[in-house]
Formats: structure tokens, sequence, C-alpha cells
């Protein structure tokens, strides 16, 4: 008992007198870095002139034009239906069956208004910047349901014109496909963004359904829609039909 005492006794002697270090102070200081206090290498400069000018008159193509100014907001916006729709009929040509309709989330589209007048390709780049690929998705009207739900609860996502419900209480009802009631054991063709197909953004249960990669990139079949639209000799614009309703 003496030997244990005696052991604790001397450690809390040398604990107590252990060196602590305390912060004492905190001192900032902004460097400021300017562009011109690194020499330019002229020949890495002269290697990339080429690309950059290509890329640049890439960027600058002229492609369509925007009738008016669109902007993104939930449930519904004049940019979000335009963006699904246009993928909607985009993605449709990319398979043989009858799609029903196309989604995309919300923070994928990472412009909040699209401006009236030319559109370039560099202007498309900014608004879905992001090498998403199309899928076809299979999913039950159960599913649909599960995903419009998800949807619901988030305030509303960008969603085609094909498509209609009421978000009550958190939840997606009156849910109406083609003009007509979901049917939960009929099988649904849904155009979904690689992202949201392989589980992103809460969507897990989307990983166990049926999809087929088209290979085809979201911002290409937006990029395909405006100079086929701008071939017929038409402006880009946005359908207003409301598809999300908050009760």
């Amino acid at each position: 008992m003496r030997t244990k005492l005696l052991f604790f006794g001397f450690l809390f002697l040398f604990l107590g007198c252990a060196k602590q270090n305390h912060l004492a102070d905190v001192k900032t200081r902004t460097y400021r870095i300017e562009k011109a206090s690194y020499p330019v290498d002229v020949k890495i400069a002269q290697l990339i002139e080429p690309y950059k000018v290509e890329l640049e008159k890439t960027m600058n193509e002229v492609i369509g034009v925007n009738e008016e100014e669109m902007i993104k907001g939930k449930p519904n916006s004049s940019l979000t239906n335009w963006f699904t729709d246009a993928l909607l009929t985009e993605s449709q040509k990319l398979i043989t069956d009858t799609l029903d309709f196309a989604i995309q989330n919300y923070g994928g589209i990472r412009l909040n208004s699209f401006a009236a007048g030319e559109i370039t390709i560099g202007k498309v780049y900014e608004l879905m910047p992001f090498d998403n690929v199309m899928f076809i998705m299979e999913l039950k009207g159960s599913v649909v349901k599960q995903l419009f739900d998800r949807i619901a609860k988030s305030g509303g996502w960008p969603i085609s014109h094909t498509v209609s419900f009421k978000i009550a209480f958190g939840e997606a009802t009156d849910i109406m496909i083609w003009n007509k009631p979901i049917d939960m054991e009929k099988t649904y063709h849904v155009a979904i963004p690689d992202y949201i197909a392989l589980g992103g953004d809460n969507m897990e249960f989307m990983k166990d359904c049926t999809g087929k990669d088209t290979q085809a990139l979201v911002r290409d079949l937006l990029i395909q829609f405006i100079r086929y639209e701008t071939s017929q000799g038409r402006h880009i614009v946005s359908n207003p039909k409301p598809r999300i309703t908050e009760i």
C-alpha cells in the first residue's frame, strides 16, 4: 500500500511539473503575390498559345440566341424548366422507348441566371461545367414516388414538362406523368444524369435500379438542342408550364 502511494505521489509531482505550452498571441499578415513576380517562361507560353487561341475560338462560338433572361429557382423556374425540357428532347433521340421524363439535380445547374442574347459554347460550359453523363433508367412507379418524395423534401428540382406533382408536408402528392396518375407497378423510362443515377444527392436507392449509360454528356445534349433550334430558325425559349406546386 505504501509503495502504491509513493508511486502515485511521484506521478502527480511529475505531471504537475511537466512543461505546458500555451498560445499567447496570434498575428496575421497578408502577403500579396503579384503575377509579375514570376518570370514568364517564353517557351511554355509559345507552346500553349496555339491551343489557347483554338480554345478561345471554340468557347466564343455563338450557337444560338436566348430570347429573354432565364432565372434559376424553386420549385419551378424558367431556367430549370428549359434545362430539363432540352434534356428530355435530346435524350429521346438516344433510345427507341418513349421517355417519360427528365430530371436534373438543382445544384448541378451552376448559373443563377442565363442572360438574354447570344449563346456561346462557353456560356453553356458555365451553366454545366461538370462532365456528367446521361443515364436512361427504368424505374418502377414506387421508385419514382420515392424519387419525387426526395425532390419534394428539398423544395423542388428541375423536371421536364411531362410531370407534375404537389408538395404537401414534404412529400410528393397528386403525381401525374404524361397527364396520367402515377402507376406504382408500371416501369417508367427516365433520363437522369449519372451523378443521381449512381446515388448522389441522397439518392442511394437509385444504385439498385436498372440503367443504361448513354455516354452522352449532359452539357453536349444542351449544346445539341441549342444548335438544332437555331438551325430551325428558332430562338431559345422556356416553357412556363408549372411542374411542381407547393401546398
